[in-house]
């Protein structure tokens, strides 16, 4: 996307003199980003060289000049802001610790009962008009204040000066305020707990004292209120802390994820683009989690950037490359639908669907010819296959005679070699090899001398000790067989295919039932339990078959 200087210039100097934290982070924001890219005009203007009378230095450009002038005026200001903020946390310090002395001599004094009243009226006023300081330093003083607020109170003897009714009133707005402090645990702002923290502190402080005798209990209920919340406050604080670690740790999590896709190499524009969603994944997950040390932001996000720079610049060269080799592709694949055109016209001479099945094979081999061309292309060629089996389809009264007299023939193979007796496995597959060389029957029959001759093989092999091997290489053969005799190799695959995986799924599922039916015989004996046990066996044996016989099929099919 390309960066519009102008508008960068602008947004930055909107955000001078902007106290709002988020607009402060957006212009932080948009200052990186246009590090990054003044980064890559200096880098372009270095391999461009010096000598070339058009390449600018990016640092005598005017934009980038009025820009850097912009950021050094935010940058400025933002030190100014916080030099002033901790100048002003440093003095509200000092003059806290200067109010706790003048408490403290207070206290010590021996001055009238009336200058003392005025002295405390003054100490509180001038201690809650200064400003904030950190929280962790608040408590310590606040705590100090407290304690010296208690002396001052009691060692006095204030009490006795004041009417009774005052004394309830005092011990009637204590309580309010511990109540008030309870209902602080439901606040999830913790900003704003800390500011009503610190507002009901002030309203304890300015109570005047009530009865000495409820007075510990009172301030035992305080304190243990003021504690939960400030604990409370400290545990959010220590995670925020302990998140920003885990921030971080995730944030390189996904540099390492954005460095092993950077390295991925593919020929396949269509990989590319997943890879590119990767990417684009990575940059929506990284400004999900939230932030992370300002000592690590700067460093990690540059490292970030600079696998998606790896990464697209690569994208780039290949999709250069792949430009050039989409002709020879696209050549290639017209090649193959002309080829498909003159099986159509010889189809008379040979309709084997295997010629169909080759072709698209090597279509597959071919690699892409280019977005647009594709599918146009795909269409031509699939419309020349469906052509070639229409036409075979069309065609196909020339060649009933001969598809019955194949049956005739292959019926004729299983009569005899029922009658033979011959067993052995060399004989059992010459048979199968000259089932297999006689042609297509009628489609209606197909099914029918196909469950014979299955039927035939798999009784013998039953009656017969075959070992493992010559098992294996005689299931092979019935499934060429069966593949080969198709006028529809890939129709009768899928459809094989489909009557295998349901006798396994109907197998299962009675199978499933017979073991949760055996949990009600668990304690029974005799032949019902026998039968079940026995049905789940053969079931399982029954399933372990259709499984060997489904990957037999599989490997014919693919080989062929």
């Amino acid at each position: 996307m390309q960066l519009n200087k102008e508008d960068v210039l602008k947004s930055i100097r909107s955000f001078i003199g902007a106290n709002n934290e988020l607009a402060v982070k957006e212009a932080t924001h948009q200052i990186k980003v246009f590090e990054v890219i003044f980064q890559k005009e200096i880098e372009s203007f270095q391999e461009k060289g010096e000598e070339n009378e058009k390449n600018i230095n990016p640092e005598n450009d005017q934009e980038n000049i009025l820009i850097f002038k912009a950021i050094e005026e935010f940058k400025k200001e933002q030190t100014q802001k916080k030099d002033k903020k901790k100048k002003e946390e440093k003095s509200n310090i000092k003059l806290k610790k200067e109010i706790l002395e003048n408490f403290q001599s207070l206290i010590n004094g021996k001055e009238e009962l009336g200058h003392l009243a005025r002295g405390i009226k003054d100490i509180r006023t001038n201690w809650n008009k200064i400003g904030s300081i950190s929280p962790k330093e608040d408590h310590k003083l606040q705590q100090e204040f407290s304690k010296l607020n208690e002396s001052f109170n009691y060692n006095f003897n204030i009490y006795k000066e004041l009417k009774e009714n005052d004394l309830k009133r005092n011990f009637s707005l204590k309580n309010q305020i511990i109540h008030e402090l309870k209902n602080l645990s439901e606040l999830k702002d913790f900003n704003k707990l800390q500011i009503e923290l610190k507002i009901s502190q002030n309203k304890w402080e300015e109570v005047g004292p009530t009865f000495k005798e409820h007075w510990e209990e009172l301030k035992k209920k305080y304190w243990s209120e003021v504690h939960i919340i400030q604990k409370r406050i400290n545990e959010f604080y220590s995670k925020l802390k302990s998140n920003l670690k885990e921030n971080l740790k995730k944030k390189k999590q996904l540099i390492n994820k954005a460095k092993d896709l950077s390295v991925q190499e593919t020929s396949d524009s269509k990989e590319w683009d997943l890879v590119a969603n990767e990417f684009k994944k990575c940059q929506a997950d990284w400004k999900k989690i939230g932030p992370v040390p300002k000592t690590e932001n700067d460093k990690i996000w540059k490292e970030f950037r600079s696998y998606f720079d790896v990464f697209f610049d690569k994208r780039n060269e290949f999709l250069k490359i792949e430009k050039d080799n989409n002709k020879e592709n696209y050549d290639s694949k017209l090649q193959l639908i002309e080829t498909a055109k003159n099986y159509v016209e010889n189809i008379k001479n040979d309709s084997n669907p295997l010629l169909i099945k080759k072709l698209q094979e090597k279509w597959k081999e071919i690699g892409n010819a280019g977005r647009f061309a594709e599918q146009k292309l795909w269409k031509k060629f699939r419309a020349q296959c469906d052509l070639f089996f229409e036409t075979k389809t069309q065609n196909r009264n020339s060649i009933i005679s001969a598809e019955k007299e194949n049956l005739n023939t292959k019926n004729s193979l299983i009569t005899e070699f029922k009658k033979s007796g011959k067993s052995s496995f060399l004989e059992l597959m010459d048979f199968i090899d000259e089932f297999q060389k006689t042609g297509e029957v009628p489609r209606k029959s197909s099914e029918k001398i196909i469950n014979e001759f299955e039927k035939l093989i798999h009784s013998i092999i039953k009656n017969n000790n075959f070992i493992s091997e010559e098992k294996h290489k005689i299931t092979r053969a019935i499934k060429s067989s069966l593949l080969s005799n198709s006028s529809d190799p890939e129709t009768t695959f899928i459809n094989e295919k489909n009557r295998i995986n349901k006798l396994i799924n109907t197998t299962l599922k009675e199978t499933t039932q017979l073991e949760n039916n055996l949990g009600f015989f668990s304690n029974a004996k005799g032949k019902m339990l026998e039968d079940f046990q026995s049905k789940i066996e053969k079931n399982k044996i029954k399933i372990l078959e259709w499984r060997d016989e489904l990957k037999k099929l599989s490997e014919v099919y693919h080989k062929n």
